[in-house]
């Protein structure tokens, strides 16, 4: 482990390939200042600890005059124009008229930069940035780019900011559970789902499984998106105001990197066969649980399938007959706009200079392909390194970049015909027991506090997070640790112009539309009355059968910035 160095600290260099006037470099607490130029003509840029996500040491390239040299590159992800850009700032270490001591200077820069990034929060818990992440990615969720995705971006960044990890490919349904059912969680410091919200899913009921499960569900857990269902990622970031849309997985990925901890609501539930689940995104019936089963067959096109299905749906309307019974929360508000947010962030002051070098080396790394399960193809050779090159590593430190079992090619199963094997752990020890939760079970009634709502139904669904896609915003008052579920109700006799306005626009102005319901609770209770329907929970078909739940608040733990 490194040792800390005292903070502030400054010194002066030249910015590699930027010119030849000398850059004051500062760092403390607050982040990085360089101060360029003398003193009738100095600029000035400031890049806050919060955006600081690493720093590596390198050695002078073979036409570098000046051999001595040492160098060290801090990577960062500013705000410029409401998104994440990349900024490498290389600096060239000069002050000894030999390597070694040059090298020696930039590598406490490196502690300094590291210690500014790791200190900043940390008032907050975080990530044991001494052991590695297990990173779990499903190559066919959505259009199939997951492991894409890990290749080209993810591991850059984590190559960048030196966050020791591991990863495996998941190779059929319910892999993912099997893996944390029977996972040692003091071997690694989080879990990082590649993927859509399915696995996430999958993982969490899997922890559900365990004998430890009450502790085990407050595993650190990190979502980075690849599937067709995006919605965990796209609620994190909007409740952090990160732009997401401009780049998902980069913002994503940014949460992993800093590593904060926050809690996150969880929700047990009870089915009529008596097994337990455990949900983070959501559960209901109707035309939205229809349009994501149902849709499954057109994931190959990403998350546009739920707009393609949704005229299908529109035109032809079901209705179903059912009961449902809740808790409502008394402790909140459904006046959008109010809801509580983390801070708002503000973007780093930078200087209105040339970023070629930033961007060349940006451009070098997204060059290189990586073909093969052994991704030491991007740990570049360090005898002799372009200081603008990213995924670069100094001696002291080897992260772990090794992947278990990449490059299979698994062909995808429907999810109504997955069902089976979704819910084959019905033999399966259940390690959560009946007393676990404080409602009375399916076969009693509820309690007199609890109101009763029968009909016709055209939709019943309860959200816990503010979206359920990266395009679908539900449910504008929720927040990942709020205590409640959001019910939006819609009843048989709401005209098809009015689905059809919802379905169209779902961002947040639909709770506006005439028959639509939004009630927060803390249980709920749901009784089909007709034969046949679809019966989500987190986008996933469950048997359609009576169902109930209640948040369990704030057990759920998340990797964010």
């Amino acid at each position: 482990m490194e040792e800390d160095v005292s903070l502030p600290m400054e010194g002066i260099f030249k910015l590699y390939r930027q010119g030849r006037d000398p850059c004051r470099v500062r760092i403390d607490e607050n982040g990085l200042t360089l101060s360029i130029g003398g003193h009738n003509e100095e600029r000035k840029e400031e890049v806050k600890a919060s955006d600081l996500v690493g720093c590596v040491c390198m050695k002078a390239p073979p036409e570098e005059v000046q051999a001595y040299s040492a160098f060290f590159t801090v990577f960062a992800y500013p705000l410029y124009d409401k998104k994440r850009k990349r900024r490498a700032l290389c600096f060239q270490v000069t002050q000894e008229d030999n390597f070694e001591g040059n090298f020696e200077i930039a590598m406490k820069w490196r502690t300094a930069i590291h210690q500014a990034r790791r200190k900043h929060g940390v008032s907050e818990p975080h990530l044991d940035y001494n052991q590695k992440l297990l990173v779990l990615i499903n190559p066919n969720s959505g259009s199939g780019k997951a492991l894409q995705k890990y290749k080209r971006y993810v591991a850059a960044v984590f190559g960048e900011a030196e966050v020791q990890h591991k990863v495996i490919v998941t190779e059929r349904a319910n892999h993912a559970k099997e893996i944390v059912t029977k996972l040692d969680l003091t071997s690694c410091s989080g879990l990082v789902i590649i993927s859509g919200d399915g696995l996430l899913y999958e993982v969490y009921n899997g922890l559900l499984k365990r004998p430890d499960w009450e502790q085990a569900i407050q595993f650190p857990v990190g979502i980075i998106p690849g599937g067709s269902g995006n919605g965990l990622a796209r609620s994190i970031a909007h409740w952090l105001s990160e732009p997401y849309m401009a780049s998902p997985v980069l913002v994503s990925t940014l949460n992993i990197v800093h590593g904060h901890f926050s809690p996150m609501d969880l929700v047990l539930l009870e089915t009529a066969a008596g097994k337990r689940l455990l949900s983070f995104l959501s559960v209901g019936f109707g035309i939205i649980s229809d349009i994501d089963i149902e849709s499954e067959r057109l994931r190959i096109i990403g998350e546009s399938r739920f707009a393609v299905w949704a005229v299908a749906r529109v035109a032809n309307l079901r209705r179903y007959h059912a009961r449902i019974y809740f808790k409502r929360a008394t402790s909140v508000s459904t006046t959008s706009g109010q809801r509580r947010r983390k801070p708002v962030l503000e973007r780093s002051q930078t200087l209105e200079e040339d970023l070629k070098g930033s961007q060349a080396s940006s451009t070098i790394h997204s060059s290189r392909s990586v073909r093969s399960v052994d991704l030491q193809d991007s740990e570049l050779s360090d005898s002799f390194l372009d200081p603008s090159l990213s995924l670069v590593k100094d001696e002291p430190l080897q992260p772990d970049h090794s992947c278990d079992n990449l490059g299979e090619n698994i062909s995808s199963e429907d999810k109504r015909n997955n069902l089976e094997a979704k819910l084959s752990d019905e033999e399966e020890v259940d390690n959560c027991e009946r007393s676990c939760f404080t409602i009375p079970p399916l076969d009693q009634k509820v309690p007199e506090d609890w109101e009763i709502m029968e009909d016709h139904f055209i939709m019943m669904y309860g959200t816990y997070q503010s979206y359920i896609a990266s395009d679908v915003f539900i449910s504008p008052d929720s927040t990942p640790d709020d205590g409640c579920i959001y019910l939006i109700i819609i009843k048989g006799n709401t005209p098809k112009s009015t689905i059809a306005r919802l379905l169209l626009g779902i961002d947040g102005s639909h709770l506006n539309l005439p028959g639509v319901e939004y009630i927060p609770v803390e249980a709920l209770r749901i009784e089909p009355l007709c034969p046949k329907g679809n019966m989500t929970v987190d986008g996933e078909v469950v048997p359609w059968a009576s169902l109930q739940c209640e948040v369990l608040a704030k057990k759920g733990c998340i990797l964010t910035r």
